[in-house]
């Protein structure tokens, strides 16, 4: 079973009152494998609404030491991790190992939020409802996730099966590529803790890039996994590559 955001399968809840209907999550809906949420609605905001962004990462917002904002300036926090818990009790009682969230809501968004000034500007991170599902182990995806991306179709089950395997410039079967016996990028990390900061942390920019671009890995747990650094980690040092 699925948890999905509802406005991917057509309902209207965004916060301007319209949605982000996308064929492949209302196929599952239609097919009786999903459940639809929208954790804001859940958390008892209405619709239309206000756009909202965080002014601090999820895992501070749910700590209690961030906020969620109105455009306004009205803070919503309170709404918004209300809607979190919701969604992740509904998840529960559903029996849902994965979840198929907005990419850049504030509440959904995946890989990607907005940067809490705004102004259009995405960074990397994750959504309220996206990092405390995350968390609780429930495997997150956006709807990104399951378009065809760079020639390779990343979907859910096959998803899992490959995401070791995935790569973009390797050209080698699967019977013959083995991430672990090919490339462990965790052993680049481990030798550096000598070093002087700014290199240790062009070290970190490389190896991140070697994830990206040599093994094809995309989402923010697989580059963890790979590299060895915290996903917390992978964001910070993105975000200085983007400035």
């Amino acid at each position: 079973m699925y948890i999905i955001s509802a406005c991917l399968c057509g309902v209207n809840c965004k916060y301007n009152g319209e949605n982000n209907l996308n064929e492949k999550c209302m196929d599952l809906f239609r097919k009786g494998k999903a459940i639809l949420v929208c954790p804001e609605q859940l958390g008892g905001l209405s619709t239309p609404r206000t756009p909202v962004e965080l002014k601090s990462s999820a895992c501070d917002i749910l700590s209690g030491n961030g906020i969620a904002i109105t455009k306004d300036g009205i803070d919503v926090t309170e709404k918004f991790v209300k809607g979190a818990y919701e969604t992740l009790k509904i998840a529960k009682e559903a029996g849902a190992a994965k979840a198929i969230l907005k990419e850049k809501s504030p509440s959904c968004g995946v890989n990607k939020v907005y940067d809490g000034t705004f102004n259009g500007n995405k960074i990397y991170g994750i959504g309220i409802t996206a990092y405390l599902l995350k968390k609780e182990g429930i495997e997150v995806f956006s709807e990104e996730d399951i378009e065809p991306n760079d020639e390779k179709l990343v979907y859910l089950d096959e998803y899992f099966k490959n995401k070791l395997k995935r790569r973009k410039f390797l050209e080698l079967d699967d019977d013959e590529f083995y991430y672990d016996e090919a490339l462990d990028l965790t052993e680049c990390i481990d030798d550096v803790s000598d070093l002087p900061e700014r290199v240790k942390n062009n070290v970190k920019r490389l190896v991140i890039s070697l994830a990206e671009d040599l093994l094809g890995f995309v989402e923010l747990d697989e580059i963890s996994e790979a590299t060895g650094l915290s996903i917390d980690e992978i964001v910070k040092i993105k975000n200085e590559c983007e400035k």
